[in-house]
This record gives C-alpha cells, sequence and structure tokens, in this order.
C-alpha cells in the first residue's frame, strides 16, 4: 500500500514538474509576431497600368489603387522595412513582460537602427517601433500595435514623419490560421488631409472564382470599389457605380460572366 502511495505521489510531483518546466519555457520565450501579412498590403498585381482601349477594366482597377500605392510608397517603406527585418530576428527579454527586437536596416538609401518592443499583458500583446536614422532623427516611435497572443486579430496605428508626430493610418486585420485566410484595412486618418477617412481592405478568402478582394472607399470622391481577383488566373473584375467590368487572365477587357 505504501509503495503504491509512494509511486502515486511521484508521479504527482512529475507531472508538476512538467507543467512547470512548460509554463516556465512559455514565459521565457518571446511573444510570436503577426505575419507581414498583417502590416502590408499587396497590390503588386496593380502596379502597372495598361493604356490600350481593351484595357480599360484592369486600369480602372489600377486607378482605384492608384492614390494608395503612391501614398503608401512615399510614407510606408522605412516603416514596412523595419518589420520585415523584424521577422528574421530573435527578441531579448527586456523584464518579466517585456521584450526587444533590435537591428539595423536600410531603406531609402539611408540607414536605420530599429527596436521593437513587445509587452505581454493577459492575453495580449502590445508593440511600439522606436526608429533612429544616422545622422538624424532619434527614437521616433514610428508605429505602436497591439494583437492576441494567438495571432488571430490586432490593430496598429503609424505615424506619418518624425517632424510633425501625427496619426496617419489605422490598421486592422484578422488571420485564419487554420482556413489560412485574412484581411487588413488601412484607414486615412490624418487631420488635414484631402483624403481622410479613405480607407483600404484587402483579404484573401476561399472563394473558387476569385479569391483575392479590395474593398475601397475614396473620401475625397466619395467614390466605393469593390475589386475582385483570381490569384492564379489573374481574371478579375472592379465594380462601382452597381455595375461589374472584368478582364481576362491576358488582364483584357471582357463581358462579366463570373
Amino acid at each position: 500500500m505504501k509503495n503504491k502511495l509512494y509511486q502515486l505521489v511521484g508521479m504527482i510531483m512529475i507531472g508538476s514538474i512538467a507543467l512547470f518546466s512548460c509554463e516556465k519555457e512559455k514565459k521565457d520565450s518571446a511573444p510570436q509576431l503577426p505575419p507581414l501579412t498583417a502590416f502590408v498590403i499587396d497590390s503588386h498585381e496593380f502596379n502597372q497600368a495598361k493604356s490600350t482601349k481593351s484595357y480599360n477594366n484592369f486600369g480602372a482597377a489600377v486607378m482605384a489603387i492608384g492614390y494608395w500605392n503612391s501614398a503608401l510608397y512615399s510614407t510606408l517603406v522605412v516603416p514596412v522595412a523595419s518589420y520585415v527585418e523584424a521577422l528574421n530576428h530573435e527578441a531579448e527579454r527586456v523584464n518579466n513582460t517585456t521584450w526587444k527586437w533590435s537591428y539595423d536596416v536600410e531603406a531609402l538609401d539611408a540607414s536605420y537602427s530599429a527596436e521593437l518592443f513587445a509587452e505581454v499583458i493577459a492575453d495580449s500583446v502590445y508593440l511600439e517601433m522606436h526608429i533612429s536614422k544616422e545622422s538624424g532623427f532619434q527614437d521616433f516611435v514610428w508605429y505602436t500595435g497591439k494583437f492576441d497572443i494567438v495571432r488571430t486579430a490586432g490593430e496598429w496605428t503609424v505615424y506619418n514623419n518624425p517632424e510633425s508626430n501625427l496619426p496617419w493610418l489605422e490598421i486592422e486585420w484578422d488571420h485564419n490560421w487554420k482556413a489560412e485566410t485574412f484581411d487588413i484595412s488601412y484607414t486615412n486618418v490624418l487631420e488635414g488631409n484631402d483624403y481622410i477617412d479613405s480607407y483600404i481592405e484587402w483579404g484573401i478568402t476561399d472563394d473558387p472564382t476569385c479569391n483575392a478582394y479590395f474593398e475601397i472607399y475614396d473620401s475625397l470622391n466619395d467614390k466605393d470599389y469593390l475589386i475582385e481577383v483570381n490569384t492564379t488566373t489573374h481574371n478579375g473584375r472592379i465594380t462601382y457605380d452597381g455595375t461589374p467590368h472584368c478582364w481576362d487572365n491576358d488582364l483584357q477587357d471582357i463581358d462579366c460572366t463570373f
């Protein structure tokens, strides 16, 4: 009887030690950062315009995304480069709840040092990206963020530049790891900007016909656009003023039959 009791106590102790070790390992591990699709909208498919009349529909999609392509390139190059590089590095512990990724990054023909801080509070992670430019500004908090610990949803605030330091973009994102689908939206919140309240949302769905979409609102002209694309065949359609306009896998205009 005593032997059985000793065996039971031993099993409980071993189980407790294993559980403690597992919990300790979790606490000693830095939180995983959200995927790149939680920060960057991929609109590369619409970076080139087609000028002939047979490409009118695809050209309309290029024009609809045009503002965002130009605005994002001019102001997001350094923030995006800093986040891409963060995904290539390991974090170090700062204190019981905070971790830091430190590294250098090159962008716009300049050198920057970046420090990305992550603070874990309950089941949420709070992020701050501090960027310093060589022979330039120092310790600028270029963007902040928050996401759930399992990385299914989150948000970012991106500031416009170190001089004015004003909120420019509000980003919201969702990620379904099992279904391999996601969406991310950018909203212009820059006070005094002509396009304030404009937004673009990009998503990947499980729709076999058009598995990628862009929803765009142009606040300056009060126009809505829905762009849907098949990322394999590259055919798609743009809908505005209630009417769809389609193109085939060569990007040429066709009647909408899908």
